[in-house]
């Protein structure tokens, strides 16, 4: 599992979905959340940056990423999901700024992700309103983009939320490129 973050983490900042110290990445395996250290460079994870918290109880949270309440509420709603990756997608985050969804123009973007939905929300970072509206949305959306905040990604691995939040961003990156040259 920890070779799996430092893989995706880097991944994600290679690809520019993060910058040097944003985003975040978890794993829930049985009653145990595994999630990225505040504060934690994805680009340069140690084993120090992965700090094991309780699925159902938030006392030992202090170390964790400030969006633990967001990944905690997916994995109590949703099953079926083990991983999450969240990226400060630089042309999601554009393209979630004047739209409701942003559908993918390209085939693998719609064979992955036929619609991302855009989450509203007045609060966006360790928002309760994000813990409580994202989970419904990752139920049957694999990527969701926070107006103005990046994406969350799910999957069963987090190489498959890693996966998710890439094709998002890359979906995302070409309508962004297909509305400046129709301009």
């Amino acid at each position: 599992m920890y070779n799996d973050f430092t893989k995706y983490g880097r991944m994600l900042f290679d690809q520019g979905l993060n910058n040097s110290h944003s985003g975040n990445m978890s794993f829930r395996q049985n009653y145990n959340i595994f999630i990225t250290r505040h504060g934690a460079r994805l680009c340069d994870i140690s084993v120090n940056d992965i700090v094991k918290v309780n699925l159902n109880d938030n006392t030992k949270d202090k170390d964790a990423s400030i969006e633990i309440k967001v990944h905690r509420a997916v994995y109590q709603a949703c099953p079926n999901v083990h991983a999450i990756a969240h990226a400060h997608a630089p042309h999601a985050i554009v393209l979630s700024l004047n739209r409701d969804a942003i559908i993918p123009i390209d085939s693998e973007g719609l064979y992955y992700l036929p619609t991302i939905p855009v989450l509203i929300a007045e609060q966006t970072i360790s928002s309760d309103e994000v813990a409580k509206r994202l989970p419904e949305l990752l139920s049957k959306h694999k990527a969701v983009a926070v107006r103005g905040h990046g994406l969350f990604a799910a999957g069963k691995t987090i190489e498959e939320a890693a996966m998710y939040a890439s094709v998002a961003e890359n979906a995302s990156k070409l309508v962004y490129l297909k509305e400046l040259l129709n301009k």
